[in-house]
């Protein structure tokens, strides 16, 4: 019985109303997903950036650790060691 009431009380208008509460829905929704966008896009050149630095330290420390082994060798020939 209040389904019948609640439908003949709608008035013309209602489904415009409707039509533009979704509307601004979906605007609301296009703009979080932008700005979602571009959180993704900073984080992922952030991202690239510390594994970029993270490669460059790996090498810097493979490198000392080959210079740190051949001295420690060449001492050891000398009998330094």
């Amino acid at each position: 019985m209040l389904d019948n009431i609640k439908k003949d009380d709608r008035g013309p208008n209602d489904l415009e109303k409707r039509i533009e509460d979704l509307m601004r829905i979906s605007l609301s929704h296009q703009n979080l997903n932008a700005d979602l966008r571009k959180e993704v896009l900073f984080w992922k050149k952030k991202c690239e950036h510390f594994e970029y630095m993270y490669n460059q330290l790996k090498k810097e420390k493979e490198d000392l650790d080959k210079k740190g082994r051949s001295m420690l060798n060449e001492f050891r020939n000398k009998g330094d060691v």
